[in-house]
């Protein structure tokens, strides 16, 4: 019997929010959670790489309704990340691009006021360890985009993540960063034994984020 997995393709039912923060569509994050009643598991929410706190606001105001938290894990520090793309522009300067003067801490806790269940982790995700008591139901991961940092980020949760919890790694395919693919393709042949379930599932811009289900 082949150990190797087969990456299925699901298509979001929901429609995206035009929300100009948002470069992931967290719609269909949530969305996927629901269907597979995720919060119904033992555990909270993670993310590494919060950005402007979009896609936080919206995980917190879903996992409320749980009694849920989210922690968020970024240095918030948009020159950070040095990943050249295919077409040779940095991640940083993308980021900078976008927020257009703005400072990237400022705008996260504009978009985070008020959420009480907000766990923010200003910190290089590479530094970051949890109690090994905690528990995870659902992490994301939209950090820095090289390859050793996308397979740090990966080993920060996994090893949290429970049965039946999903884990997703956003600019999987059809973004800019092939790094995030090599990573990402290494880290599901290394743990195949661990994942239950991959799918390829598409957000804004057609780019596709990695969602694996641990057995």
């Amino acid at each position: 019997m082949s150990l190797e997995l087969t990456v299925r393709r699901i298509s979001p039912r929901v429609p995206l929010q035009d929300d100009p923060d948002d470069f992931v569509g967290y719609e269909v994050l949530i969305d996927f959670m629901k269907q597979r009643v995720l919060c119904t598991l033992e555990g909270d929410i993670v993310e590494i790489g919060a950005y402007m706190g979009r896609g936080t606001a919206r995980l917190a105001n879903f996992a409320h309704t749980y009694g849920k938290k989210v922690y968020a894990i970024d240095v918030f520090d948009p020159g950070l990340d040095k990943t050249l793309s295919k077409s040779g522009i940095k991640a940083a300067d993308v980021y900078e691009a976008f927020l257009q003067g703005r400072s990237m801490l400022a705008a996260y806790r504009a978009s985070t006021r008020g959420l009480d269940n907000v766990v923010t982790i200003r910190e290089d995700s590479r530094k970051i360890s949890f109690p090994e008591e905690q528990r995870f139901v659902f992490g994301f991961i939209d950090g820095c985009h090289q390859q050793a940092y996308v397979e740090s980020d990966f080993h920060v949760i996994w090893p949290h993540l429970v049965s039946g919890g999903a884990l997703g790694l956003h600019d999987y395919k059809y973004g800019d960063w092939p790094e995030v693919t090599k990573a990402a393709d290494k880290l599901i042949h290394a743990h195949r034994r661990e994942i239950r379930e991959a799918y390829e599932l598409e957000g804004k811009y057609g780019i596709l984020s990695l969602l694996l289900v641990k057995k």
